[in-house]
């Protein structure tokens, strides 16, 4: 082989091995390329990732409101259940106009052990014993005459009225003056409770044996919240051709 050929047949095998690189150059760039706009960064770029954004947590939406709020502003005349038309609703009676205008309100006070009561309708006032100046002959539930804004009143003993003892005057004792037609008297108590309304089918018939108790006196019994009332008829206790005012 002669130095021309050996020259021409260097030459051809170094262009073939820069065509070989130069390929293999385009390769890799295009693989770079492709990579990037994939978003995955170069590999020997020495980049550092970009740190992602923490992850905020949802708002609710605007327009969620409170169920309770919705309830309340949708049931604009909601009432909440009271005693009386929670008991009314279990008895399954009228309405709550009819409701109320079966109930009568009564003062109860205490004699000895026993609650009592008055109707409310025949109570005037309630005072503190006040200087009682005693008359002959009276009747022994009669323990005198007291002068009320220039009216002289008769005081009576309940408790004697009622034939249970004697009252025993402390300082919770007071008396409820009471009027019945144009009949007017003071009656000494032992002491007071409150008033409170009872529907006319909580009010049962005085039993027909009551036990040193006059039956006449007696207007029924009733029941409220539990607890047993006795009713005294104030036009019968008032009775008496004693009494003078």
């Amino acid at each position: 082989m002669d130095l021309a050929e050996i020259r021409k047949k260097a030459k051809a095998q170094n262009v073939a091995e820069g065509s070989s690189s130069r390929r293999e150059s385009n390769r890799q760039t295009s693989a770079r390329r492709a990579s990037t706009i994939q978003g995955v960064p170069e590999e020997h770029g020495h980049q550092p990732p970009a740190h992602s954004p923490e992850k905020q947590p949802l708002a609710p939406p605007a327009d969620r409101q409170d169920p309770l709020d919705v309830l309340f502003s949708e049931c604009k005349d909601l009432q909440l259940a009271t005693e009386e038309t929670y008991y009314q609703g279990l008895v399954g009676g009228g309405g709550s106009e009819d409701y109320a205008e079966a109930r009568r309100e009564w003062l109860t006070f205490f004699l000895g052990k026993e609650e009592y009561a008055l109707d409310i309708e025949g109570v005037g006032e309630i005072i503190k014993p006040i200087g009682i100046t005693e008359i002959p002959r009276a009747p022994e539930y009669i323990l005198g005459i007291i002068s009320l804004r220039g009216v002289v009143i008769p005081i009576f003993d309940l408790k004697r009225r009622l034939r249970l003892g004697v009252t025993e005057e402390t300082s919770s004792s007071r008396i409820v003056v009471c009027q019945q037609d144009d009949r007017v008297a003071g009656m000494l108590v032992e002491s007071i409770t409150q008033v409170v309304r009872i529907a006319e089918r909580n009010i049962e018939p005085p039993p027909s044996m009551l036990p040193d108790l006059d039956g006449d006196l007696v207007k029924g019994v009733g029941r409220q919240q539990g607890r047993l009332l006795i009713l005294l008829n104030l036009t019968e206790i008032l009775i008496s051709e004693h009494v003078d005012h």
